[in-house]
C-alpha cells in the first residue's frame, strides 16, 4: 500500500471544507456587491402585519413556572416510554437466561429504574414545582382557635 493512499479521505474533507467556507463567503458579500442599494427611511423600516398598524406592547409572558412544569412533563414522559417498551416485553424478561429471556436482572434494573424516577418526581412535588398557582393566590387555612 502506498503512504500516499492513507492521507486520501483528508484531501476529501479538506476540499469539501475549503469549498463549504469559500461558498458561504460568496453568499453572504455577493448581494452587497451586485444588488441594488437600500435606502432607509420610516415607513420601509416600519413592521409589517398584514396591512394592519403594528399593536403598542409586547405580548404577554408566562409564567417560569409554565416553562417548569413543562420540562418536568417532557420529563416523566419519557419514563413512560420507556416504561412502555419495558412492559411489552415483560414476560421475556423476567424469563430465565437459559429459556431465552434475559432474567430477573432485567426486571430489578427497570425497577431501579423506577425508584430513580419516583425519588425525582416526589422532590419536584415537595418543591411546589408542580404548583400551578403561587403560594400567595392559593386561600389561606384559618387557623386553630
Amino acid at each position: 500500500m502506498n503512504p500516499a493512499d492513507h492521507f486520501w479521505p483528508y484531501i476529501a474533507f479538506g476540499a469539501m471544507l475549503i469549498a463549504a467556507i469559500g461558498f458561504s463567503i460568496i453568499a453572504v458579500t455577493l448581494p452587497g456587491l451586485l444588488g441594488p442599494r437600500r435606502t432607509h427611511n420610516a415607513i420601509k423600516d416600519s413592521a409589517y402585519e398584514c396591512g394592519l398598524p403594528a399593536e403598542a406592547g409586547s405580548p404577554a409572558r408566562f409564567s417560569v413556572k409554565f416553562y417548569v412544569v413543562a420540562m418536568l412533563f417532557i420529563l416523566f414522559d419519557i419514563e413512560v416510554v420507556f416504561l412502555v417498551a419495558w412492559g411489552v416485553l415483560y414476560r421475556k424478561l423476567v424469563r430465565p437466561v437459559d429459556a431465552g429471556g434475559l432474567g430477573w436482572k432485567a426486571l430489578f434494573i427497570a425497577v431501579i429504574f423506577l425508584l430513580i424516577l419516583e425519588a425525582g418526581h416526589i422532590y419536584a412535588w415537595r418543591s411546589g414545582a408542580l404548583d400551578w398557582a403561587s403560594w400567595r393566590s392559593r386561600p389561606q387555612k384559618e387557623p386553630r382557635a
